[in-house]
This record gives structure tokens, C-alpha cells and sequence, in this order.
């Protein structure tokens, strides 16, 4: 009896164990099913592409420098830093709908010492070079000799466009340092967003001094720029002259003032003084203007049949009018009359001294 009562106490443990694990077991399985679905991070796709979101779906929290984007928005290259690595990595949307990221550089972030930017923009000065290049090359190919300046003419044009083809590259290389040596990467300007791409180069610059001192990287002026670049741009204020409008003239309210009496002129007065008892009245109303009736000239009569019509004599000459008359001169005044002559002392005879004297 003992033995058996054990083995039915023995038996409805192992059951009562076996349906637990049965349950702990179906719940594990539908954590397993839900737990994709609630643990997936909401994303918002929008454009452009930015390679934060897509490394946010693989559980990585960076901080991303926007180094450039193409000009549609479906791809973008970036500056990527976490706890351990620095990344340059390219983002893009393909048209199969699926975002894809391609590591172009990884470096420890500890190790790195140094960085530096260097904008290749030489082609870009020499354009006035590439187009003098196309233009003696057509002068040369289509000149007067033929042959060997004709070939030099064409080997000239295809130097100028592939200079400026060179050009329009606008290549950037930014290069950094670690203990391994110098580490360049290139970034080129064809066919990307000239405001991100020239506001990076010039910011990435200081972030990245702030980021060998303090092992973060700065990106508020990068996303105010970008930021900017999302919001449509408001057309330019047009210079709108203010012009017055004048009021309607209108009746006035209060009766005009009695006219006065005008002051009789030589003409009024022999016409006779005016009447002064003339009612005030405003401002008569506008008559039609017509136009005054000239009174009609009689026709000259015709001669009568038979008579001898006197030809018409010209005109006398008047004679000319005698030219004005001078006005006579008035008389030349007189010479002042001739000064006296002066009077001479009267002279002494020597003789009659003499002959008083003897």
C-alpha cells in the first residue's frame, strides 16, 4: 500500500511539472514572436538618406557630420564617430527601396593625432588657360594649312575640355594621421549640393580641433545649415513705391462767403458800375462745352456773261521805310581857356647902378 501510494504522488508531480514547463515553454514563444515587432525602433524615412538612421536600426548610436549629399538627395556622405570608432561612410537609396551604407574609412578613434583639408581647386583657376587651349586648337584645326597644325589644333581642344572637365570635379582631400602614417580620403563636388558640401569644408575644420581635445565632435552649425537648406527659400522683397492718393473733391458744407465788390478799372467803369446785390451761391455746375457758331461770309457775285474781266494787278511794292533818324549829338564841351604865363621880374640896368654909385 505504501509503495503504491509513492508512486501516485511521484506520478502527479512529474505531470504537474510537465504542464508547466508546457506553459513557460508557449510563452517563451510567443515573446519570441512579439519582441521583433515591439522592439524595432520607429524610423521615418525622408530625404535626403543619412547613414545615423540606418546604423540606429543595427543598435548604434553615433553622431553624424553631413560632409555632402547629391543634388536628388538619394545619397550622402558623412563623418560617423561613436565611443570607439571615427567612420566615413557613405549612405545611399537604391531604386530597389532598400537603404544601403558603404564603409569608405575606420579608424580608432584614440589613435587618432592629426587632420588636415586641402581644396585641389587648380584646374578650376586655370580656366582661362582651358579656354584659350579651345580656342587656338579650333583656330589651328581650321585654318588655312591642313596636317600637322590641324592635329595640334585637335590635341589642344581635347586638353581644354578635359581641363575643364577636371574642373568641375571641385575635388577635396581630407586626410588623417594616427600612428599607422597619413590617411586620405577624397571627396569630390560633381553633381552634390554646392551649399553642404563648401559649409562642411569650411566647419569641419574647427569641429574637428574640438574633437582632438575633447574626443566629441560638434555638430549644431552643420545641422542650422542644413536645416536651412530644408526650408523653402522666400523670394526677394520687391521694392513697392508708395504712392498718395488724393481725396475726391467734395461740395463744401458751409456756404461760401457774399463775393465782393472788384475794383472798377478804366474799361469797368465805362461800361458802368456792377450790380452788388448778387445772391452767394456755391460753385455752378459744369455746362457742356459747345462750340461758338462763326457767322457765315456772302459769296462774292459772279460777273455777268459777256464781260471783260480786268486782270489782277500785283500788288505795289510799299516803299521802304525810311531808316530811323540818328539823334544828334550834343555839342563837344569847350577847352578850358590857356593857364596865364607868369610874370617876369623886371630887369635893372647894371648901367644905372653904376652911375648912382659914381
Amino acid at each position: 500500500m505504501v509503495d503504491d501510494n509513492l508512486h501516485e504522488d511521484e506520478a502527479t508531480f512529474f505531470a504537474s511539472e510537465q504542464n508547466e514547463r508546457d506553459e513557460t515553454e508557449t510563452q517563451d514563444d510567443a515573446t519570441s514572436v512579439v519582441s521583433p515587432l515591439a522592439s524595432a525602433p520607429k524610423t521615418e524615412w525622408t530625404l535626403p538618406v543619412r547613414a545615423a538612421p540606418i546604423l540606429a536600426l543595427q543598435g548604434e548610436d553615433v553622431t553624424e557630420f553631413p560632409l555632402s549629399q547629391h543634388l536628388s538627395g538619394h545619397e550622402s556622405t558623412s563623418l560617423v564617430v561613436d565611443d570607439r570608432l571615427l567612420r566615413i561612410v557613405e549612405a545611399s537609396y537604391d531604386h530597389d527601396g532598400v537603404r544601403r551604407l558603404n564603409v569608405r574609412m575606420a579608424l580608432m578613434k584614440e589613435h587618432i593625432s592629426g587632420y588636415s583639408h586641402t581644396h585641389l581647386d587648380l584646374f578650376h583657376r586655370l580656366k582661362p588657360v582651358w579656354w584659350g587651349s579651345i580656342l587656338s586648337g579650333v583656330l589651328m584645326a581650321t585654318g588655312l594649312f591642313q596636317g600637322f597644325l590641324g592635329l595640334s589644333g585637335g590635341m589642344f581642344v581635347f586638353a581644354g575640355v578635359a581641363g575643364l572637365l577636371m574642373s568641375k570635379l571641385d575635388l577635396h582631400r581630407i586626410s588623417f594621421s594616427d600612428r599607422g602614417g597619413r590617411h586620405d580620403f577624397y571627396l569630390s563636388g560633381w553633381r552634390q549640393h554646392p551649399v553642404l558640401i563648401h559649409n562642411s569644408m569650411a566647419l569641419l575644420g574647427p569641429a574637428f580641433v574640438d574633437f582632438l581635445r575633447t574626443g566629441s565632435i560638434e555638430t549644431n552649425h552643420i545641422d542650422a545649415v542644413v536645416a536651412s537648406m530644408a526650408e523653402p527659400q522666400e523670394p526677394a522683397p520687391v521694392a513697392v513705391v508708395a504712392t498718395q492718393l488724393l481725396p475726391p473733391p467734395t461740395a463744401p458744407d458751409e456756404p461760401l462767403p457774399p463775393a465782393t465788390t472788384p475794383i472798377a478799372s478804366p474799361s469797368m467803369a465805362s461800361t458802368g458800375p456792377l450790380p452788388t446785390n448778387l445772391p452767394a451761391t456755391g460753385p455752378s455746375p459744369l455746362q457742356p462745352l459747345t462750340s461758338p457758331v462763326l457767322p457765315t461770309v456772302p459769296n462774292p457775285p459772279l460777273p455777268a456773261p459777256g464781260t471783260v474781266v480786268p486782270p489782277l494787278q500785283a500788288p505795289l511794292k510799299q516803299p521802304a521805310p525810311p531808316p530811323p533818324a540818328v539823334p544828334a549829338l550834343p555839342p563837344a564841351p569847350l577847352p578850358p581857356p590857356p593857364m596865364p604865363l607868369p610874370r617876369q621880374p623886371a630887369r635893372t640896368s647894371e648901367d644905372a647902378l653904376w652911375d648912382d654909385l659914381v
